[in-house]
């Protein structure tokens, strides 16, 4: 009897079995990287695919916060035509590395606005990469350094304006 109930229920759950393997084998490759930057600097967003072997035309799609436009690439080409305007002139991509499986890009300038969530996402393998973009301002000492050079460099303005005063003054004169 326990044989018949064993066998009756392994055949009941085989359905089961085969859709968990469908929907694991169709399923998204997810992971999750945090970055850090400062305001003002260039910052590499990563994003590769070495787990299997892409077609020859490759589309890529990277968003912020799953809605904004970043970057697209397009069977193998940049498309900039669905690109938010906060990007714009700001992203650059290599296109001589995506025939390796890397689409990383690179946002320059970053601004406080640019921090939070991407995703790349790569259509032909159901991979998406995931990454958190923390900004941070910049350290008080290098923007009280910012400003003592800029202070020097005022002060140093100021006294070859006097100088240059005086001179004209003293040519006057003689």
């Amino acid at each position: 009897m326990d044989c018949i109930l064993s066998c009756w229920t392994g055949i009941k759950l085989l359905p089961l079995c085969v859709l968990l393997l469908l929907i694991n084998k169709v399923s998204l490759s997810v992971s999750l990287q945090e970055i850090e930057a400062v305001v003002g600097q260039n910052i590499t967003l990563p994003c590769s695919n070495s787990d299997e072997a892409l077609q020859s035309r490759v589309t890529v799609f990277w968003r912020f916060r799953d809605s904004k436009t970043v970057y697209d690439i397009i069977n193998s080409r940049a498309s900039f035509d669905e690109q938010d305007a906060s990007f714009r002139g700001r992203v650059e991509s290599f296109p001589a590395e995506w025939t390796k499986g890397n689409f990383s890009i690179t946002l320059s300038s970053v601004k406080k606005a640019d921090g939070g969530p991407y995703t790349c996402f790569i259509p032909a393998v159901s991979k998406q990469a995931k990454v958190q973009l923390v900004v941070k301002d910049i350290p008080v000492a290098r923007r009280a350094q910012t400003l003592v050079n800029q202070d020097v460099k005022s002060r140093q303005l100021d006294y070859l304006l006097f100088s240059a005063t005086l001179l004209g003054s003293a040519l006057l004169y003689v």
